[in-house]
């Protein structure tokens, strides 16, 4: 129910287990390829959006409940005063209820982060760092509008690893001009720094990008399938020959460094999103999960929040049908797959006798080689519903 304030009431027992995520939307400079809401970063709004997350916090005080997981996301939250991201954590501590054991994500650029910003983070309680590296070539870092060079990631992942156990890396493949061959020594540098977990996406030219209006005009061309089935193929196998387990379609991990927070997702839990742009899965009224998301325009967050109405922009209840869709287009991006129950009556004995996926006495999961043409299997089988 709304209040007059427009605030959600949740009915849940107060000792839900949940995740938070927090969208910090600003960043030096958007990378062309990027589609995530941001914009550039200016010192003067730095304190007011802290103050209106805050705020944001106690609207949305009885959605919360005990936390396992928070994701300070982008943007580039490392843009930010590590004073800033500590007040925020502290106030979160102070008025919610968060495990000992949670897992506390801050993505950082190499560009926004040195010894003293990192040292104060972990101090401000961030357990795990998430680093957007991309690439260790630096005509490939320039092609990628990235402000970074291959040096400057090198040293920025020499400081996270004086503080933090628990780090990623993320890297991008399929690069306009992009051999394999380039792209393993990526893959090898990237392991020479031993982290124990990796993010290895295949570029996509987003429509509205600035990268992907120059793929669609023809100005820009990708590697071709086969090329991106190599470097697939390739990264597969030199992280699991490093220990690092294949847990989703585009992540690694040694083992208990798998994402906790995206493997919220991924399972359909629930989680409360904050700060212009976020997304939440809620389960508001009991029983009946919501998916909401704030307005994704920095002003108009801050003055609804100000005036002690929560942002939402749009609020859908998920009926049964999308929540299966959801279960199999979400499921089926990890090595755990879904359970066969849900796919009752859909058609699957083509996809096991290609080698594109596997059936145990439970659980229905995509091979390696089905993960390659995922977006065309998870299509074919909602088509089916």
């Amino acid at each position: 129910m709304l209040t007059k304030r427009g605030r959600y009431v949740n009915r849940r027992r107060r000792d839900h287990i949940g995740s938070l995520y927090i969208h910090i939307p600003f960043c030096l400079r958007k990378c062309p390829y990027c589609d995530f809401f941001s914009i550039p970063y200016e010192t003067e709004i730095e304190n007011r959006y802290v103050s209106a997350l805050r705020r944001e916090l106690t609207l949305r005080k009885d959605e919360i409940g005990t936390l396992k997981t928070i994701y300070i996301g982008g943007g580039t939250p490392s843009v930010f005063e590590a004073g800033s991201i500590a007040r925020l954590l502290e106030f979160i501590n102070n008025n919610f209820t968060i495990e000992g054991s949670a897992e506390l994500t801050l993505e950082v650029n190499p560009s926004s982060v040195d010894d003293e910003k990192l040292r104060s983070l972990r101090q401000a309680g961030i357990n795990r760092i998430s680093m957007g590296v991309q690439s260790f070539d630096n005509a490939e870092l320039k092609s990628l509008g990235r402000l970074h060079d291959s040096q400057g990631a090198a040293n920025a992942l020499d400081i996270i690893k004086k503080y933090f156990v628990n780090f990623s890396i993320d890297l991008i493949y399929g690069l306009e001009g992009q051999s394999t061959s380039c792209w393993i020594r990526n893959i090898r540098t990237a392991l020479s720094f031993s982290p124990p977990h990796i993010s290895a996406y295949e570029l996509t030219p987003e429509e509205g990008t600035p990268f992907g209006r120059r793929v669609k005009s023809g100005q820009a061309a990708l590697p071709c399938e086969d090329d991106i089935a190599a470097m697939y193929d390739s990264a597969a196998e030199l992280f699991n020959s490093a220990g690092l387990c294949h847990y989703e379609i585009s992540n690694f991990a040694a083992e208990g460094f798998q994402c906790r927070h995206n493997q919220n997702y991924w399972r359909r839990e629930f989680y409360t999103g904050i700060g212009a742009g976020a997304h939440s899965h809620l389960n508001i009224p009991a029983g009946k999960p919501v998916r909401s998301s704030n307005v994704a325009d920095v002003e108009q967050y801050l003055t609804a929040v100000e005036h002690d109405t929560l942002p939402v922009y749009e609020h859908m209840i998920i009926d049964s049908r999308e929540r299966l869709k959801e279960d199999i287009f979400l499921g089926l991006r990890t090595s755990e797959g879904i359970h066969i129950d849900k796919l009752a009556g859909i058609t699957i004995s083509g996809l096991i006798e290609n080698g594109l996926a596997t059936l145990d006495e439970s659980s229905f999961r995509l091979t390696r080689k089905g993960f390659l043409v995922s977006n065309r299997i998870i299509g074919s089988l909602i088509d089916q519903l």
